[in-house]
């Protein structure tokens, strides 16, 4: 619970820092984009976990309470009967496909479902617009320079 408060700390820090970075330096802004996107793909892995191994740190305390003599013998079966990482096994792969774009698109493809080429959208987040604009600036820059010489 603490790792995924901290996530989601950084991830509103980042999304300020990102509004603050209108003259910044084309690096800067992609390493805060990097940051945001790993954060997001971070933050339903946290919760995945979560919800897969919380239940059996409840129930075991909860199991020694209602019988205080425990067998050695029963914790086995009390790690198999309350264990669920076979779900999250299969339930992580799950929610990063469903959770990022980019990989249910690889896995389409992949699987051939669709192949045609579709052209590249812009994207939610601005950056597809933010660079055309500074290949611009860079290829306006370039023509003033030559029209110098």
């Amino acid at each position: 619970m603490i790792a995924l408060g901290i996530l989601c700390g950084l991830l509103r820090y980042n999304a300020r820092k990102k509004k603050r970075l209108q003259e910044a330096s084309l690096t800067e802004k992609y390493q805060v984009d990097e940051n945001l996107r790993s954060i997001r793909l971070l933050i339903p892995m946290m919760i995945t976990h979560f919800c897969c191994f919380m239940p059996t740190l409840i129930a075991f305390p909860l199991y020694y309470a209602i019988d205080p003599s425990p067998d050695s013998r029963q914790y086995p079966i009390f790690t198999e009967a309350f264990s669920i990482t076979i779900l999250y096994a299969v339930l992580l792969p799950v929610v990063l496909f469903w959770r990022h774009k980019s990989l249910r698109d690889n896995l389409q493809k992949s699987l051939g479902v669709f192949n045609r080429v579709e052209p590249e959208r812009a994207r939610a987040d601005g950056r597809t617009q933010e660079q055309v604009r500074h290949f611009a600036l860079l290829s306006s820059a370039w023509e003033r320079e030559i029209a110098k010489r």
